[in-house]
């Protein structure tokens, strides 16, 4: 039995190592292109590499369910197609016996991914989220994408066409101190280092209106706009005031499992009065629930994915793949909707995450009945 074991082991553990690789790199591949479009824009690419890193935690928490699921589908289709599982079988080992060794590694997995999910990844979130304020502190023009409003520390920035540093056809729209906005227009702009800092050097420049306080259009073939009137890094008052604070709020999303569970604790004793409260205990509640559904996923996959394995070569078709996709995609859809419907605390969506789990108990015990 020891061989057995170490056998189905060492298959399972390569198989769902390759898929995790791949699934994790088809999951990132976007945001690394993106990523290396904004180092190409002079972004700080040692803080890009960080922000990649600080995504992996969440990417993880999809990609090692789905990556076990595949590793059963592969592994014992595999074993079945060669015969293995009947010579097993008449050698007097049980399916339930074969099963073992996978199912007690997906308890582990889900172990560890229940672990990342309540501690490491909401903390990559909250740095995640760190990061980008620090983008738009350090390199904020890398961040403006061609053709599409972007809003860079209060303004709302527009460039139809970049050629690497040089932007053409620039727009700003720049929120004035008595409410209104003043419009900045330039045919084209460079950044340049000062030793006051960046400078954004424009050409052909329309400001509207030019003085805060009575209207006025100004047109100039040249203008110095300073970054820091697009990052915000001009309003001391306002820093000041942040520093004094401390760090933001974390969001429910940026909260550990235990600060969730205690927040929830102290709703029960004591209902939130406020609308707004209320919706954050359902988000709170939620956020717990999925944490939980995606940690377990690991192993519901695999007990699911071990007969559907079996099954999809029995027929010689693909129906137990089709079927496993399936219960994949219901289960994340049920993650999904709930925390949709968690804003509104009369739906209890913190619930919908727990039906999936029951439904690939079910099946699995009934597969498993059907195979063995």
């Amino acid at each position: 039995m020891r061989t057995i074991h170490r056998y189905v082991l060492g298959a399972f553990l390569t198989t769902f190592s390759i898929a995790l690789l791949i699934l994790t790199f088809v999951m990132t591949v976007g945001l690394v292109f993106g990523s290396l479009k904004y180092i190409a824009r002079g972004m700080s690419a040692a803080l890009v590499l960080r922000f990649l890193w600080q995504n992996l935690p969440g990417t993880l928490s999809y990609s090692v369910p789905v990556a076990a699921l595949a590793a059963a589908l592969l592994v014992f289709s595999r074993l079945s197609s060669d015969s293995e599982i009947s010579a097993m079988r008449t050698c007097g080992v049980p399916l339930r016996s074969v099963m073992r060794t996978p199912v007690l590694l997906s308890a582990l997995l889900s172990a560890i991914c229940l672990y990342v999910n309540d501690n490491v990844s909401p903390n990559a979130t909250y740095a995640r989220a760190l990061r980008r304020k620090e983008f738009k502190l350090t390199d904020v023009t890398a961040l403006i994408e061609p053709g599409t409003w972007t809003e860079m520390g209060g303004c709302d920035v527009f460039v139809a066409r970049r050629d690497g540093p040089r932007l053409r056809d620039l727009r700003v729209n720049q929120p004035l101190p008595n409410g209104k906005v003043r419009e900045i227009r330039a045919a084209r702009a460079v950044v340049s280092e000062t030793p006051d800092g960046p400078v954004m050097d424009m050409e052909d420049v329309t400001i509207d209106p030019i003085d805060p306080e009575r209207p006025g259009m100004l047109r100039a073939a040249t203008w110095a706009l300073p970054v820091s009137a697009l990052s915000g890094r001009d309003q001391e008052e306002e820093g000041r005031k942040k520093k004094a604070k401390g760090p933001p709020r974390r969001r429910v999303k940026d909260m550990k499992t235990s600060e969730l569970i205690r927040e929830t604790v102290f709703a029960a004793f004591e209902p939130p009065r406020t609308k707004e409260g209320r919706r954050e205990i359902s988000r709170a509640k939620a956020e717990i629930a999925n944490r939980f559904a995606l940690a377990a996923a690991c192993f519901c996959f695999v007990l699911v994915g071990i007969p559907l394995g079996l099954q999809s070569h029995r027929r010689q078709s693909s129906a137990g793949l089709a079927v496993a996709m399936a219960v994949a995609g219901a289960f994340y859809f049920f993650c999904i909707t709930a925390e949709s419907l968690a804003k509104n605390p009369v739906f209890h969506a913190h619930w919908l995450p727990l039906v999936p789990i029951a439904i690939c108990m079910a099946l699995s015990s009934w597969l498993t009945r059907r195979n063995g």
